[in-house]
């Protein structure tokens, strides 16, 4: 069997290539003990008890399944710009546990469940400065996280070489791929904000400079919904409406800025995707500022990308989307 580990911002996500998957909010996986996730993972997939991974002995036996190899994501897998094995990744894969975002600690508990129970596993990468992308793109530090990868893979098995996909829910970051390849990528602290993470405008910086909070604090409050003081569960439907038309108008823009490096790259016409919980709300206003098609994509379409990942390498695939992979996996 071959397992996609999708690193989200709210959740969790795991899938194999048969489409099954499942979900630990990210908050409930940080409570948990990396034993019990492996044990999920196995209830989950029926997998074989004992330490996973085919012809290694895990004691299974009758139909359980084994793990050929899983591909994982964790944080913004900025330390790293090939697929490697999980157990060569240094400091799993990051330059530092201090990033854009909320440490929550469920994703940390989840790759040591995944080395704990010795599946074969694999690492996949972020796009970041030193990824072989266009190298105008490089000026940015982080492009995208690992799952936006998946999430690409995903596409691309499905038929199309040039599309752009904007994830939008939380944050925004959106992902060009142009003849099967990825060429950049807008993380969320560039450009669109999300409804509750968003790039520093000058109120903000004035108030990380008068040391009234951090620039991640600054970040992680800089939404469309945060901003305002607001959640999502407490908005009243007006307050609602209102958040998902700007941010229908603010991922139109970041697709439509995309387009300009995919065109230049030669591909005049990509398709264009929206991933993320909003996704099926705004993608028919995205639709009309654009005045073309953008198509939503199912929440566990990540996941299942990265086990897709798994399964071609496993199959001997050197490369992906661009991206290669260690010799030694």
């Amino acid at each position: 069997m071959f397992i996609g580990v999708d690193h989200g911002t709210r959740a969790i996500r795991f899938a194999n290539t048969d489409g099954r998957c499942f979900v630990i909010p990210r908050a409930e996986a940080g409570l948990l003990a990396p034993a019990e996730i492996a044990d999920r993972i196995r209830e989950a997939f029926d997998l074989a008890p004992g330490s996973g991974g085919s012809g290694d002995g895990d004691g299974g036996g009758g139909s359980a399944e084994v793990v050929e190899l899983l591909a994982l994501c964790y944080s913004m897998g900025d330390g790293i710009s090939e697929i490697v094995r999980i157990e060569d990744a240094e400091n799993r894969g990051v330059i530092s546990q201090d990033g854009a975002g909320l440490h929550v600690g469920g994703g940390t508990n989840v790759f040591d469940a995944v080395l704990a129970a010795k599946w074969p596993a694999i690492l996949l990468p972020g796009i970041h400065d030193r990824s072989d992308i266009d190298p105008r793109m490089r000026v940015f530090s982080h492009g995208a996280s690992p799952e936006k990868v998946g999430l690409a893979y995903k596409v691309r098995k499905d038929g199309p070489e040039d599309f752009i996909i904007s994830d939008a829910s939380s944050n925004v970051v959106t992902i060009g791929v142009a003849a099967g390849r990825i060429v950049g990528a807008i993380d969320a602290p560039i450009f669109a904000p999300g409804l509750l993470h968003g790039p520093l405008d000058v109120a903000a910086i004035r108030a990380v400079d008068a040391g009234k909070m951090t620039a991640n604090e600054a970040f992680t409050r800089g939404g469309i919904l945060r901003k305002r003081g607001l959640t999502l569960k407490g908005c009243t439907e007006e307050e609602t409406v209102a958040a998902f038309e700007s941010l229908a108008l603010y991922v139109a823009m970041e697709i439509a800025a995309m387009a300009v490096l995919l065109r230049d790259c030669g591909a005049a016409k990509p398709a264009l995707y929206l991933a993320g919980d909003p996704a099926p709300w705004i993608a028919g206003r995205v639709t009309q500022l654009l005045g073309r098609e953008v198509l939503p994509l199912a929440s566990c379409d990540a996941a299942l990308g990265c086990a897709l990942i798994a399964e071609d390498v496993y199959g001997g695939a050197r490369e992906v989307l661009g991206i290669g992979v260690d010799g030694r996996v």
